[in-house]
């Protein structure tokens, strides 16, 4: 009996977590996978709650985390939170554009708005696109504008700062690549 309601639960786990807007134009009809240790849905709620080692995969999208909220409104996913440690912070990366790179991103906390196109990631806060780095403790990722926010934060004591001192971002952008120079095949030779 037990081995039936697992199954079950697996099937609605699977079922509630099935469309999802994603970066890449097919990546929402790919199928999602969610792997951890333990699992709790609590269908009135929309809420599937999964713990230990999660990783979530679909199309070219994948988190991982130590602990995963999902919430769903109707049939479509409306939000999923990533929760890591300091030591072990969540993990987002997807191919947003085809033909580009993966974009990166970690911190303590992830919140993916999928009917949004968002995240926001919050402690520690890094995200890592073509090369071009943004750091800072919360950053805001808008995939449909292709735009980033970054804030500092303020330091604690245990951080060995003043509270009031403020922490600051990072960003680091990489140089576009020289222009090709000229091959010469078109040019005509000089008339003596």
């Amino acid at each position: 009996m037990f081995r039936n309601n697992y199954h079950f639960l697996a099937g609605l786990l699977l079922l509630c977590c099935t469309s999802v807007t994603s970066a890449l134009p097919d990546d929402w009809q790919q199928e999602m996978t969610i792997l951890s240790d333990h699992a709790e849905l609590d269908r009135k709620a929309g809420v599937v709650i999964y713990q230990g080692n999660v990783v979530l995969t679909q199309g070219t999208m994948r988190i991982e985390s130590e602990r995963l909220l999902i919430i769903r409104s109707g049939n479509a996913l409306e939000k999923a939170i990533a929760e890591g440690t300091a030591k072990q912070p969540a993990r987002y990366q997807q191919q947003i554009n085809p033909g580009k790179p993966l974009t990166k991103a970690h911190g303590q906390r992830i919140d993916y708005f999928a009917q949004l196109r968002e995240i926001t990631i919050q402690g520690n806060a890094r995200l890592e696109q073509d090369g071009n780095l943004f750091s800072g403790e919360r950053i805001l990722y808008d995939m449909t504008k292709e735009t980033v926010s970054a804030s500092g934060g303020t330091s604690t004591s245990a951080q060995g700062g003043n509270e009031n001192d403020k922490q600051r971002i990072k960003v680091v952008i990489q140089p576009q690549a020289p222009a090709e120079p000229a091959t010469g095949t078109d040019s005509k030779p000089a008339q003596e």
